[in-house]
C-alpha cells in the first residue's frame, strides 16, 4: 500500500524503509521543535537573553530536531542510515521552507536556504546513522 524505497538488492521490506515512515518521523519531530521552541520563547520573554545568540539557539533546535527525524526514521531500517537520515533531514528542511514561504510570500532562495539543505543532510544523516546502529 505504502510506496517502500529499497536499500538492498533483497525483495520485501528487508532493509527498505517506507515513505510514511519518513512522514511520520518528520511529523513528530515539527513537534518537538515546536515544543523546544515554544520553551524557548517563553524563556526569551521572561528572562534577559540577549538577541544576538536567538537565531543561533533555533538553528541548534531545529538542528536537534532534524538529528531527531533522521534518527527516528532509521530505526525500521537496517542498513543505508546515513542515507535515509539524509533524505529525512532534506525533506525536514525543505517542508520548512515551503511552510515559511507560505506564511511570509516570499518563495526565493538564498545561500541561506542552500546552507540550511547542507544542515538538514548531515543532521539527518548523522541521526540516520545512530538510529540504524541502535539496538531495537
Amino acid at each position: 500500500m505504502f510506496k517502500t524505497i529499497n536499500a538492498s538488492k533483497e525483495s520485501g521490506d528487508e532493509g527498505g524503509l517506507k515513505l510514511v515512515n519518513i512522514a511520520k518521523s518528520i511529523a513528530l519531530c515539527y513537534a518537538v521543535t515546536i515544543l523546544l521552541l515554544s520553551v524557548f520563547s517563553v524563556l526569551v520573554t521572561y528572562l534577559a537573553f540577549p538577541e544576538e545568540f536567538v537565531p543561533v539557539v533555533v538553528l541548534l533546535i531545529t538542528i536537534v530536531g532534524v538529528i531527531f527525524s533522521g534518527f527516528l526514521v532509521t530505526r525500521t531500517a537496517k542498513i543505508k542510515g546515513w542515507l535515509f537520515g539524509s533524505i529525512s533531514g532534506i525533506v525536514y528542511v525543505v517542508t520548512l521552507y515551503i511552510i515559511g514561504s507560505m506564511l511570509t510570500g516570499d518563495f526565493s532562495f538564498g545561500m541561506s536556504f542552500l546552507t540550511m539543505l547542507l544542515v538538514g543532510a548531515l543532521s539527518g544523516a548523522f541521526g540516520g546513522i545512530i538510529g540504524v546502529n541502535t539496538k531495537r
